[in-house]
């Protein structure tokens, strides 16, 4: 099972740099018939064979997770799937392991709580120049999947600061899929399983969060520490830092006193509805 994902996410990795078997044989020192067996399952790469190929596919700062599924040090899930960005992994194996998921998106609802064609339309708005819509189904197609953990049986709570401004310019053009958009947050925020607070003005609270997008990970092993995920423009990073937790645990903490109450959020996000066309 291990290798099988090992070899279909190496195999993966290289028709995405568009390199054929012998290009990448020749680029990396090895035959092509090698690069034929560890693509089809049929023989355990080298450690030293998978980093050599992550780097020539560009992915060598992640060689750890491959190497991890390679030693069976874990047992792959979904997010090992090839269409899983591999800078990716680690945090959606974090997050579908916790059991509890407290998330601020200044700019954004949170992935969590997107409707299908929110997340499309942000994908879409996010990306770079020269990319393909393809790319932009694929990376909603991962929402989707992300979506699942909140309806699975003993899933985790969730906990969303929402900032009123991304709730006023979200990435959609049509009426209809912001309105759907808000119906999605007012029926998520009444599920006893989620937490959904929108943010008052900083004129109003005084506090203004200055940073990154991030979400902390608590987990349901008593002697396991809270993991802090700052969500940058390239990949989330995933600090375990004690001090720099402590310190988002605090900026959550002073945003969620700060903003309207849970119990506030259906009748300010039917405000918010009202004041939108259509």
């Amino acid at each position: 099972m291990q290798l099988s994902v090992v070899a279909a996410r190496l195999s993966s990795l290289r028709t995405g740099s568009l390199l054929s078997m012998k290009s990448a044989a020749q680029a990396a020192g090895l035959n092509t018939s090698t690069i034929f067996r560890i693509e089809h399952g049929l023989v355990a790469p080298r450690e030293a064979t998978v980093r050599t190929l992550l780097e020539l596919y560009g992915e060598g700062e992640h060689a750890s997770r491959l190497l991890s599924l390679l030693r069976e040090e874990r047992v792959a899930g979904w997010y090992d799937a090839p269409g899983v960005p591999l800078g990716l992994s680690a945090f959606l194996e974090l997050e579908d392991q916790a059991q509890i998921i407290y998330t601020y998106c200044p700019l954004q609802v949170p992935p969590l709580l997107q409707t299908p064609a929110y997340a499309l339309s942000a994908a879409l708005a996010a990306l770079p120049a020269g990319a393909t819509y393809d790319r932009a189904a694929r990376a909603a197609d991962l929402v989707a999947s992300r979506r699942r953990v909140l309806d699975r049986q003993h899933g985790p709570n969730l906990w969303a600061v929402l900032d009123r401004t991304a709730l006023l310019d979200p990435p959609l053009g049509r009426p209809e899929d912001r309105h759907a958009q808000l119906d999605a947050l007012t029926m998520a925020a009444k599920q006893p399983h989620v937490a959904v607070q929108v943010a008052r003005p900083v004129i109003e609270t005084g506090y203004l969060y200055q940073g990154p997008p991030f979400t902390l990970l608590r987990f349901p092993e008593r002697d396991r520490p809270d993991v802090l995920v700052l969500h940058l423009l390239h990949a989330p990073i995933v600090i375990e830092d004690r001090r720099r937790v402590e310190e988002h645990q605090q900026a959550f903490a002073r945003l969620s006193l700060s903003a309207m109450p849970v119990e506030s959020t259906p009748e300010v996000l039917d405000g918010i509805r009202a004041t939108l066309p259509g």
